[in-house]
């Protein structure tokens, strides 16, 4: 089996509140900010998961729904980066993740994950991933990126009795073509390889073995497609997941701690279900921006600025927050109202491709920027 590194981008579509996903919970700006239902608290029926190590002498918790989270914090696996984000923030969705996945101020073409791969020569099966329906901007221009929720989608004419002759009749008209050609030729193949992995003599699909129970929630669908990638050992390199319904306006108390719960028990069942190929792995946690410091009078918090990221692997130091905490006093807010950046979300990305995935082309995949390890890596 393969052992080149893999790193997973999890990006939560919306507009995470991680000061409700991570909290300041004794601070009493946060305190007289928002209402318990927007704040993890200390003590009563719903106590947040304490923190071991802090960047600041805070008494930062997870969620009540993020005991999968705190598991791995605590095991030392999971890296939490606070106060982090898109410097030259905007409170738009599409511009904010349009520019964090393209991370090139510059204008530089094509997304940041497209311009490692491009930089790579990605001769396996399944080097690209972007699991769901599209791939996100941060795979614009990469070569040979499949689409697709499960493995099985990327078959062509899956199930079908005339796949073979309907590929090799379209491989004979259409391969010539200079531009419809190569594509088509690589999905073929890949067709190809897939129905050799994925299915046995009988056609009966084939599971990777695994003792995990996943929760029933869509992340831990894309997760399970995966860890079947890895597991089947197609030569992943790369993968990336949209997880939405981070856009709390209102009701915030009832959706977010259904989406806590979603993401910490997926990323659990996930970690658990890689066994040993953990070692390869890292998973990056990500969203657009943050929700502003005080609540609305809708039950909910509207678009901020800084952010939580959280980094999850083999490698990494974990059970540490990485970063300067600036505080929530009101002189140390972005514009009065919002958790200023004090680590450009770029630094995490450049840590994870050069101490993880080997990169040592931080120029070309970040380029106009000077990346300033964190030490997330030992």
């Amino acid at each position: 089996m393969s052992k080149d590194p893999i790193t997973v981008v999890v990006f939560l579509r919306g507009g995470a509140d991680g000061l409700n996903l991570i909290s300041p919970t004794a601070d009493p700006d946060f305190i007289a900010a928002r209402p318990e239902s927007l704040r993890v608290m200390r003590t009563g029926d719903d106590v947040g998961f304490a923190m071991n190590d802090m960047a600041a002498d805070v008494d930062f918790r997870f969620h009540s729904q993020a005991q999968g989270l705190s598991e791995l914090y605590n095991a030392g696996e999971l890296a939490v980066i606070h106060a982090s984000g898109l410097t030259d923030g905007t409170r738009s969705h599409f511009d904010a993740e349009s520019r964090m996945e393209r991370a090139a101020a510059s204008g530089a073409a094509g997304g940041w994950l497209a311009r490692w791969a491009n930089s790579q020569s990605l001769n396996e099966v399944l080097p690209l991933l972007a699991v769901g329906d599209g791939a996100p901007d941060s795979l614009i221009g990469a070569p040979d990126t499949a689409v697709a929720s499960t493995l099985e989608e990327l078959i062509m004419a899956n199930g079908s009795d005339v796949a073979p002759a309907l590929r090799l009749r379209l491989g004979q008209t259409f391969g010539g073509h200079p531009l419809i050609g190569p594509p088509l030729l690589r999905l073929i193949q890949l067709s190809k390889t897939l129905e050799t992995r994925l299915f046995d003599a009988d056609g009966n699909l084939l599971e990777h073995k695994s003792t995990v129970e996943y929760p029933g929630n869509y992340l831990s669908e894309g997760l399970q497609t995966v860890a079947s990638a890895i597991k089947f050992d197609l030569g992943l390199r790369a993968a990336t997941i949209d997880f939405g319904g981070w856009d709390t306006h209102d009701a915030q108390e009832y959706d977010f701690g259904t989406n806590v719960d979603a993401l910490s028990s997926a990323l659990m069942a996930f970690w658990r279900d890689l066994g040993p190929e953990q070692d390869r792995v890292t998973v990056v946690v990500m969203s657009e921006f943050g929700r502003r410091l005080r609540s609305n009078t809708s039950g909910g918090t509207d678009h901020g600025f800084g952010n939580a990221m959280m980094v999850l692997g083999g490698g990494v130091r974990g059970g540490k927050m990485y970063g300067d905490w600036p505080g929530l006093a009101n002189d140390a807010l972005d514009d009065g109202t919002d958790l200023a950046i004090t680590t450009d979300y770029r630094h995490v990305l450049a840590e994870v491709m050069q101490a993880h995935m080997g990169a040592d082309n931080l120029s070309e995949i970040f380029p106009d920027f000077a990346p300033q390890p964190l030490g997330m890596f030992g």
